[in-house]
């Protein structure tokens, strides 16, 4: 079984030189790592010419933006039987494919596999344990927390790009989605190419034990840590929206629409309920915020339905 590591990266040349030395200390080595980058980054060019001794590696280039353009490039050039994804700012541990290469072979109707990645915010590791991980309600809810996920191995709606593992022959051509919005991120474009998947009637698990060291780095587009931007929190729901719709049954449809507009979904949708709790942290803001969303649910909404015309 051929395993193939893929790491979309973009002006980060200190985050992926870390990433590769990570893999370098594998326990099973990848057959073929890849590192996917725009044509004018030549600073990840340069450190992918680093590890040519090191690794069998190479660099697929991209024109277009976004992070969409990279995974779908890995998806499209891969050679392998397997392909893992790992973010250019993430280190695995030294297990981390003998690991995924033991599961998917253990598991032969697997289709995606993922694991937990470990947080390192402003010089601390983000600790805690939660037992519910990667889950759609059937009312629109996404319960993420890959990164304090615990237990044992189980089965998942979603799963988390960073440390996330395909076999191929099960995904056939199905692509991350480019009608997701945003410039370099693009929020949650993995969730809806699982959620595609699980529709489809493909399995996916999470096994807390595959583990990568997850150091937050620098974004170079719209969308900042710890910032409020507007549009990118409107392209965000946005492509929550797109992605949940096209999952749900209609009664959870029916629930989801006026409860992310009058209450709010998690940390996701921000509804007027949403605003009257913060409004005494963040004042004027919250309106924004309820603004942003509003545009976010409705303009994902419009581009589901123009996407089940096109199909009828």
């Amino acid at each position: 079984m051929k395993h193939s590591v893929a790491i979309p990266s973009f002006r980060r040349p200190a985050d992926l030189r870390r990433a590769l030395e990570g893999l370098t200390r594998q326990e099973r080595p990848a057959h073929e790592v890849m590192v996917v980058a725009r044509k004018d980054d030549l600073e990840t060019h340069a450190v992918v010419h680093e590890f040519a001794s090191a690794l069998p590696i190479g660099l697929q280039l991209v024109e277009k933006p976004g992070v969409i353009e990279a995974y779908n490039c890995a998806l499209d050039r891969t050679t392998g039987d397997i392909l893992s994804f790992l973010d250019d700012d993430a280190v695995p541990h030294s297990d981390w494919i003998r690991k995924i290469a033991e599961i998917f072979a253990e598991d032969t109707e697997l289709t995606g596999l993922g694991g937990r990645d470990h947080l390192f915010i402003e010089g601390a590791w983000l600790e805690g344990e939660e037992p519910v991980v990667g889950i759609v309600l059937w009312w629109g809810r996404v319960i993420g927390n890959n990164h304090l996920g615990v237990g044992p191995r189980r089965d998942v709606d979603g799963l988390k790009a960073v440390n996330m593992s395909l076999r191929m022959k099960h995904v056939g051509p199905l692509r991350m989605d480019r009608r997701l919005r945003g410039n370099g991120a693009q929020w949650h474009c993995e969730l809806k190419l699982c959620l595609d998947l699980r529709a489809q009637g493909k399995r996916l698990a999470y096994d807390p034990s595959l583990v990568v060291d997850h150091f937050i780095a620098q974004r170079h587009d719209e969308d900042q840590r710890g910032r409020f931007n507007a549009l990118a929190y409107e392209n965000e729901i946005h492509n929550l929206t797109l992605a949940v719709f096209g999952y749900l049954r209609p009664a959870g449809r029916a629930v989801l629409l006026p409860y992310a507009l009058l209450v709010g979904v998690g940390s996701s949708y921000f509804g007027l309920m949403q605003a009257v709790r913060y409004w005494p942290r963040i004042g004027n803001q919250t309106w924004r915020r309820v603004a942003a969303s509003a545009r976010g649910l409705f303009a994902g909404l419009k581009t589901w339905q123009e996407g089940r015309k096109l199909q009828a």
